[in-house]
């Protein structure tokens, strides 16, 4: 596999998700309704999950940061671009459950605008509203773009933007019934990444954690432009109007030990000087040496 593939990195850790659901509070006359009882509300947006950190397994395929190439010894005003580098990122579908709060809204019909109005600024508590759970799974396909990346000697830290595909399914469920089902929907991926890595190798020299990294990595999606991923379901209001769109942030904390494992031989190292010290009197062609040569025509037999 010489010259194919020679090595492969292997990252063992554990993961932590904050996974949040939120919606844009519908307006009035253009001016956006706030919930003045909803805890967690503002202008902007309404979350309405809840238990939203969790801890899941999954695979993942990726690769180290990488310079640009070509960018590394670049001097002068473009020295800058010797600061970039990227990465991929493919990883196994993960599986999350949770609970949606008053959404769209807090289950109580109304018929006039005042009434409405009155909802949406006074939503009923949580142990009184609406209640509905949900089903998020999704597997992401996400290329970074470090900005700005330092690799020094037993220390690399690396920040930049995210961008990529996710395809999820979702199914939200009211009084155990499926009241919406979306299945493989494609969903643009933005986000932004922070890496920093500490070479443990440098204290096990002769062992096999000789190039081992520990690394912390926190990943957001949905945070560059405040507006969170648009996911789309299936969900109406108490008087079976549409509901508003529901968004998304997720943020994931992974810590672990990072390893480089050689899958092909190393090549030898070319050593100083002849490989064997110089052979004197050297018999040729099984002839002995010139001194045994003489000595036996001077005394035959």
């Amino acid at each position: 596999m010489s010259g194919i593939l020679d090595s492969i990195i292997i990252n063992a850790g554990a993961e932590y998700t904050a996974l949040d659901f939120f919606t844009h509070p519908a307006s009035v006359q253009g001016i956006p309704v706030s919930k003045f009882t909803a805890p967690g509300s503002d202008t902007d947006s309404s979350v309405v999950s809840r238990d939203s950190t969790t801890t899941r397994a999954f695979y993942s395929i990726g690769s180290v940061p990488s310079r640009i190439p070509g960018t590394r010894d670049i001097k002068g005003f473009f020295s800058l671009l010797s600061g970039l580098a990227w990465s991929f990122n493919l990883t196994s579908p993960r599986t999350y459950r949770g609970n949606l709060i008053n959404y769209p809204d807090d289950g109580r019909h109304y018929l006039a605008f005042d009434e409405y109005v009155s909802n949406q600024l006074f939503p009923l508590p949580p142990q009184l509203g609406r209640n509905m759970e949900y089903t998020y799974e999704d597997y992401q396909m996400y290329f970074t773009l470090y900005l700005g990346y330092y690799e020094g000697k037993n220390v690399n830290f690396g920040l930049g933007p995210i961008y990529g595909l996710a395809v999820y399914r979702m199914d939200i469920i009211e009084r155990e019934q499926r009241i919406s089902s979306v299945k493989n929907q494609l969903q643009e991926l933005k986000g932004l990444r922070l890496l920093f890595e500490y070479n443990i190798g440098q204290y096990f020299p002769d062992t096999i954690l000789y190039n081992a990294y520990v690394f912390l990595e926190i990943t957001s999606f949905g945070d560059l432009d405040g507006k969170g991923l648009n996911i789309r379901n299936q969900v109406a209001t108490a008087n079976g109007l549409p509901a508003p769109s529901l968004y998304m942030n997720m943020t994931t904390y992974r810590m672990g030990v990072r390893k480089e494992i050689q899958l092909s031989k190393e090549p030898h190292k070319k050593e100083e000087g002849p490989a064997y010290p110089p052979l004197r009197n050297l018999p040729s062609a099984g002839l002995p040496p010139k001194e045994d040569t003489k000595t036996d025509t001077e005394n035959p037999g």
